[in-house]
């Protein structure tokens, strides 16, 4: 795939990310619209998430049965689709319906355009394209959610689903003119056992690791900031675009200085963050925190999706991808869960500092492997 196809892929890659998180802060106003009470809310909220997290594995399976391109180009399908018929639900149930298939477009777009990417990037410059290649999600991340919930406040719901469709539309596009990079495919039929990689199981272990303390921030830093009057908002932009900065570079210099050191040193830079944070009562310790833990965010996922990548042949690296999304849905899920008994216990700070220590046994790990490029 010659460079000008991987930056298409990316372009649509970016587009559908990008369509997707457009719509992702503005969904709990849109379903409150909807007359859903808080309760349901949450429930048609997490719908996204099950689907999601349920179909990594068997996409992952697909992309090597199948090939990357048909898995790429159903989840674009979806992201297409998705939003009109957000703004055709009525109810409770038709969201719940609507959100699970969103999920499931974010369960087959990401897990097949990621093995790729791997397919073709040279194995001495793996991390380095990949970490490129996470740059799309990374920077959808940062700009989606603000800009959905100000097009929703200027032309309604209607007009910002018509526009998340529309630049849904452009990555659809965009992925028809991507070819197959798969060359030799996985035969066997379907068994559950085929969602886990084994040999992606260790970057996996230490991706859950570090994401439980993602999960943890996600679901409590903003009443963390809430009660010291800050806004978690800054935080979660800033973060986003520290990530996105990183990740080139970071996977640059795992390839050439090897993959353990790359993932101990962004645990270690994450677990400081997390102490920041855990003891911010300004904006400004909002702000470097954000910034720490999206540097070491982003140097430790970008080079554990090469550490994946690396350990497995061609036609099973879907099937690591898998894996290695999997944990990472599984840990924001538990992190959130965790997190609210641990602040129910031992407040905010205690629990902010406890998920860095978690950072510090993900490093630790690591520091008992040698992964290099």
């Amino acid at each position: 795939m010659t460079r000008g196809r991987l930056a298409i892929l990316w372009t649509g890659s970016f587009a559908g990310f990008f369509s997707f998180f457009l719509v992702l802060a503005s969904f709990p106003l849109y379903a409150q619209h909807l007359g859903l009470a808080s309760g349901a809310i949450g429930v048609v909220t997490a719908a996204f998430a099950i689907s999601s997290m349920a179909l990594r594995g068997w996409a992952g399976w697909a992309a090597d049965r199948y090939g990357r391109r048909p898995i790429i180009l159903a989840g674009s399908a979806i992201f297409m689709t998705a939003p009109a018929a957000y703004a055709a639900a009525a109810g409770v149930t038709s969201l719940f319906v609507v959100r699970l298939a969103h999920g499931a477009g974010m369960g087959l777009l990401p897990t097949a355009a990621t093995a790729m990417v791997a397919d073709v990037a040279p194995p001495g410059r793996r991390a380095e394209v990949l970490g490129t290649f996470g740059m799309a999600s990374g920077l959808a991340l940062a700009l989606g959610p603000g800009a959905g919930i100000l097009v929703a406040r200027w032309v309604g719901f209607n007009g910002l689903f018509a526009l998340a469709m529309a630049i849904a539309a452009i990555g659809f596009a965009c992925m028809t003119l991507v070819p197959e990079t798969l060359t030799t495919r996985e035969t066997r039929r379907f068994h559950v056992a085929d969602t886990v990689s084994r040999r992606a199981l260790f970057p996996s272990a230490l991706m859950l690791l570090m994401t439980l303390t993602y999960g943890a921030l996600v679901g409590f830093l903003p009443l963390h900031a809430d009660a010291r009057g800050l806004n978690a908002g800054v935080f979660f932009v800033v973060y986003a675009l520290a990530l996105t900065a990183v990740r080139q570079p970071a996977g640059r210099l795992s390839d050439r200085r090897g993959r353990t050191p790359v993932v101990i040193a962004g645990l270690v830079i994450l677990a400081a963050a997390l102490v920041v944070l855990a003891f911010a009562d300004t904006m400004a310790g909002l702000l470097i925190g954000g910034i720490v833990y999206g540097a070491g965010h982003g140097a430790a996922h970008t080079t554990l999706v090469a550490w994946a990548a690396d350990g497995v042949p061609p036609e099973q690296r879907g099937r690591a991808m898998g894996t290695l999304y999997t944990a990472l849905e599984l840990a924001i899920a538990i992190g959130s869960i965790a997190a609210g008994l641990a602040v129910a216990g031992v407040g905010f700070t205690a629990t902010f500092v406890a998920a860095g220590g978690v950072a510090l046994v993900a490093a630790a790990l690591a520091a008992t492997r040698v992964a290099g490029p």
